[in-house]
């Protein structure tokens, strides 16, 4: 395989959350590839995943405030806004949303012309509309751009005129489940070329590595809406009614905390429900490996946001304890429900509590659950395999 030299087009790097990219460019990086990153903001966050420090990568944090909109005066934005200007971009677009991503681009162009290596495709995460400063930025370099739709923004009160725009204007699409792929073509109505690329993680990060400890019941995730802890929570204090010493950890932050807690206190539960935030990865990979149980309880949101197929869960299956979650989106396509987890339907509490029940309860079938899933994601999902078929379309992209 000859050496690729990536540029990853993203909102913000390293983001503890989006740990899919950073495993993608981790692996990448590992096989010998020359990797940039173009990011739009640095999340600052305190804790960052192991991989962020196994890499050396150039990484440029772009600066497209109110200030440098003089720039677009520069011969490279008209040249960029020029080779727009009849497929749709002015139409589709407002006019904050043609100059910022016409600053962008500039900016990413200039981040390719100094970096002291070739950069073959540019690959954006996220169809988002900043992401056609990535497309201007490539065609001003004559190399071929991707997008990778994830979920957010093609989900969540979605911008079909602007997806579309997004997804037909790019070289090739990447999405990271079969859902995806067929809600782009029968929901935006999506002609370009698109291809399954699941987004997860490096298997044996997560080897077992701790004794179970028995009626801890785990949660990673953000604290939104779309991640369904209310049901969860319900479906913990349904258990302790019934009699059962469940512990609950909940990993993650966000903007639900605060209603959340109120929840648990509601119930009278605080005793039995820890709110741990953000953990560093040798933390996490306890939790996931102590945990009898890995609830997900995913939800579609008010506004259409949920989930695609979570990383997360390939962790937990990763760690060989027994998931549960629920029928949304691509979860089935990970989950066979009754063999390497249990899937219920999305906000049941009622069959929530008893799915972790029955699991807490049978101890064998829980063992037989938690190993079929490792299995799983050893031979389908490990991020070995996700980066082969990436290579593949970044290969097929050069001229």
């Amino acid at each position: 395989m000859e050496q690729l030299g990536v540029l990853y087009y993203v909102s913000s790097f390293p983001k503890l959350s989006e740990s899919f990219i950073l495993n993608e460019i981790n692996e990448l990086y590992n096989r010998g590839h020359n990797i940039a990153v173009f990011a739009q903001n640095d999340p600052e966050e305190n804790i960052t995943h192991e991989e962020y420090e196994d890499i050396d990568v150039p990484v440029y944090y772009a600066d497209a405030s109110y200030t440098d909109f003089p720039q677009l005066l520069s011969k490279k934005s008209a040249q960029m806004a020029l080779s727009h200007a009849t497929d749709g971009f002015f139409k589709h677009f407002s006019p904050k949303q043609v100059g910022h991503n016409l600053l962008l681009g500039k900016q990413c162009a200039q981040f390719v012309e100094a970096l002291d290596f070739e950069i073959d495709v540019i690959n954006a995460h996220f169809a988002s509309s900043t992401k056609i400063g990535a497309m201007l930025a490539a065609r001003h370099h004559g190399i071929p751009c991707t997008v990778t739709a994830h979920a957010v923004e093609i989900f969540s009160s979605p911008n079909v005129t602007q997806i579309k725009y997004i997804c037909d204007s790019m070289d090739h699409v990447i999405v990271p489940s079969e859902y995806n792929r067929d809600y782009l073509r029968e929901e935006i109505g999506i002609a370009n070329s698109i291809t399954v690329v699941p987004a997860t993680t490096q298997v044996e990060k997560f080897e077992p590595s701790a004794f179970t400890v028995e009626n801890r019941v785990l949660t990673v995730a953000r604290l939104v809406e779309k991640k369904g802890y209310p049901y969860s929570i319900e479906a913990v204090n349904k258990l302790i009614e019934q009699g059962y010493d469940v512990e609950y950890h909940i990993v993650g932050t966000g903007d639900r905390k605060d209603r959340l807690q109120q929840q648990v206190k509601e119930y009278g539960i605080e005793d039995h429900v820890d709110f741990l935030g953000h953990v560093p990865d040798e933390r996490l990979q306890k939790e996931l490996s102590e945990a009898a149980v890995f609830v997900l309880p995913c939800v579609i949101a008010e506004d259409g946001d949920r989930d695609a197929m979570p990383v997360v869960l390939k962790e937990a299956m990763a760690s060989e304890t027994a998931c549960v979650s629920t029928t949304v989106s691509a979860i089935p396509e990970l989950i066979m429900d009754g063999h390497d987890g249990l899937l219920i339907p999305e906000k049941e509490p009622d069959k929530l509590a008893s799915a972790i029940q029955e699991l807490l309860d049978n101890p064998g079938k829980r063992k037989d659950i938690a190993a079929n899933g490792r299995e799983t994601v050893h031979n389908k999902f490990d991020i070995s395999e996700s980066v082969d078929t990436l290579t593949e379309v970044f290969e097929s992209l050069q001229s």
